[in-house]
């Protein structure tokens, strides 16, 4: 653990890539160690004062955190630092500060967020192609014949991509992209319109359909066993030419088969089950006992394709109600599930947290936390509000906030996803998800004194994400990010009482994808509220500006140290430096200019010495620990002879 932890002190006093820092011209110029991944790490090397940041940065997909290979020795996937350094600074003055500063800069990306936290609603969410076509697919309700949202099939014609396919342009996946194209084909088809867009659809369809076979099942969208079936159904019926005798097409019909077997129909016409988000795939229901498990808002558990096929069945004015406001709020198309309220602001807010920002949006922050307050309940929630149906997910994310926050809610909540010992995120998974039980770890740990279901959460979570990671499976069946292993590897290794605000914000700006993270639902889908470059630039900014700072002002309390020590021959600057990085890297933000630094001087400077006295063991580079407190025992003058 006591790596670890030093390896994490250290990492706080390392930059971002995104600013360009200069010092005066007596100095030389120190060049920046980088990382593979564009993040660099600048310091002292042979007296060199200065430091400069180059702007290199690249928000890209990987399987594992990289960065570290390179530069640092490693141990259980965190660096092992040589403190054995001088730290040597030069005297900055204040317009060195003046010239770090980008106060302009984070101000407008501070305007930027303020303004998307200001417009939350039902959630910001892309438009699903799948989803869209189902809702084509309704005649109108009246009998005319004609299509009853003819604005949904416009939105179809219109979103064609270059290859024939519809889906999400910026990323491949063959299950998702195979179930948008084929749902859109067939929503055209049905209509008879566009005979060109749908034979170029179907190229495109016969020729990927062998990448089925060879893509992750761990990729697969919600329900595809089922409902990709049930749209090749609809197909053979329009006559549209689709190879039936596929290899990959035989293995889903078994799956969908196998899957039919399992779904106790019993119960999912008499409780809400997660089944009531995909209607569409299944044969043989009763509408007259389902519709009585609609959700508040007219849908079948927010799913407008699922709701879309029950309108269809059913004419039914509450699905009706539903899908009119998802049209005419998306203009045409509709996603794969609205509202996502809930998911929306939790995990916005963890986001600005992580990233070391939240500061800058306290009250938008507050309004995000009372109204996930408000629609809290002691069963949990899900990812919209007053559902009947809810998930460990945002169940766990939504805990932790609302205690972090000062909100009494009780760990009881978590029995209702505990079943011998195990814990489960929906009733009746077939496999949990690998984010399920990582913010299932990082709720529990915000436990108090006897909370026995917490501590057997932090067990069984802890046990399901360390078997992953030794397995190296560290995929989530609902979202693709650039560095999950990363985040889970931290989470383990430095656990949350022990962990630091800007050494986590340090890691996870590594880790955050920004709006190359995207979410598995029944297509892939994006929350560009959740994940975005904004947050992720004014993260770089922020924690670039606030080093830059704290380098000025260790320059100030060095020189304050030298006068101090003059006619001694002790040099303390490596205890000093080691006990103001301990005390800065707790604070979300910057130490409050020179006069907040002389208070800690004044208030701190005996601490680490009496620390010293105290410990009983000082070695090479290690972290002790006193009282749970990291005692920073390391001094440059307690191996010359003290």
């Amino acid at each position: 653990m006591s790596s670890q932890y030093h390896s994490a002190i250290h990492l706080f006093s390392t930059a971002v890539p995104r600013s360009s820092f200069s010092s005066s011209n007596n100095t030389r110029p120190l060049p920046p160690l980088s990382f593979p991944s564009g993040v660099w790490l600048y310091g002292p090397k042979d007296k060199q004062d200065s430091f400069h940041a180059h702007t290199r940065c690249s928000a890209i997909f990987k399987p594992r955190t990289q960065e570290y290979a390179d530069l640092f020795h490693q141990q259980n996937g965190l660096p092992l630092i040589n403190w054995h350094r001088d730290f040597v600074l030069e005297d900055h003055t204040e317009e060195d500060a003046a010239k770090v500063s980008v106060a302009k800069e984070i101000n407008e990306h501070v305007k930027t967020i303020k303004a998307m936290l200001d417009m939350m609603e039902d959630g910001e969410i892309s438009i699903s192609a799948y989803d869209t076509a189902w809702v084509a697919l309704v005649e109108d309700i009246n009998g005319s014949g004609l299509p009853q949202f003819p604005s949904s099939l416009r939105w179809i014609a219109n979103n064609q991509l270059p290859d024939g396919s519809w889906g999400d342009a910026e990323i491949f996946l063959a299950h998702d992209r195979l179930i948008n194209t084929l749902a859109c084909v067939v929503a055209l088809k049905s209509w008879n319109l566009h005979q060109e867009k749908c034979e170029k659809g179907m190229l495109f369809f016969r020729d990927n359909l062998c990448k089925l076979e060879d893509e992750n099942d761990e990729h697969m969208p919600i329900g595809f066993e089922v409902a990709f079936p049930s749209l090749l159904e609809i197909a053979k019926k329009l006559d549209i030419a689709v190879p039936y005798d596929s290899p990959a097409l035989r293995e889903i019909y078994a799956r969908r088969n196998l899957k039919l077997t399992r779904i106790p129909k019993d119960i999912m016409h008499n409780v809400p089950t997660t089944l009531l988000h995909s209607l569409e795939g299944m044969p043989g229901l009763e509408w007259k006992k389902l519709l009585k498990l609609q959700s508040q808002d007219g849908s079948f558990l927010f799913s407008p394709s699922s709701t879309a096929f029950a309108l269809s069945q059913t004419k039914d004015k509450n699905c009706m109600e539903y899908l009119n406001k998802a049209v005419q709020r998306f203009e045409g198309g509709v996603p794969n599930v609205y509202p996502v309220d809930l998911f929306e602001h939790i995990w916005a807010v963890d986001r600005l947290q992580r990233l070391g920002i939240s500061r800058y949006f306290e009250s938008q922050i507050n309004e995000c936390v009372n109204y996930i307050h408000r629609y809290w309940t002691e069963d949990g929630i899900c990812w919209a509000r007053n559902s009947e149906v809810h998930d460990i997910d945002d169940t766990a994310m939504g805990f932790r906030i609302l205690r972090l926050n000062g909100h009494r809610v009780s760990a009881d909540v978590f029995k209702h996803f505990e079943k011998g010992g195990e814990f489960f995120c929906f009733a009746g998974q077939s496999t949990a998800a690998v984010t399920g039980m990582f913010n299932l770890y990082r709720a529990s740990q915000i436990l108090f004194p006897g909370e026995k279901i917490l501590e057997n959460a932090k067990d069984f979570s802890s046990k399901f994400l360390r078997e992953k990671q030794a397995a190296n499976e560290l995929l989530d069946k609902w979202l693709i990010t650039k560095d999950l292993p990363g985040e889970v590897g931290f989470a383990l290794e430095i656990p949350w009482y022990a962990n630091l605000p800007r050494v986590e914000s340090r890691f996870y700006i590594e880790q955050y994808g920004g709006e190359d993270d995207i979410w598995i639902g029944k297509t892939l889908y994006r929350m560009p509220y959740v994940n975005n470059n904004e947050y992720l630039q004014l993260a770089k900014l922020d924690y670039n500006n606030c080093q830059a700072l704290h380098r000025l002002e260790w320059a100030d309390f060095q020189k304050m140290q030298s006068e101090r020590f003059r006619d001694k021959q002790k040099n303390p600057s490596l205890l000093l430096f080691l006990g103001c990085s301990h005390r800065v890297s707790s604070r979300k933000g910057p130490v409050s200019g020179l006069h907040g630094l002389k208070l800690q001087y004044c208030s701190r400077l005996s601490t680490p010495i009496s620390i010293r006295i105290k410990a009983t063991v000082v070695l090479r580079g290690e972290l002790s620990f006193m009282n749970s407190v990291p005692v920073l025992a390391l001094m440059e003058g307690s191996r010359k002879g003290d």
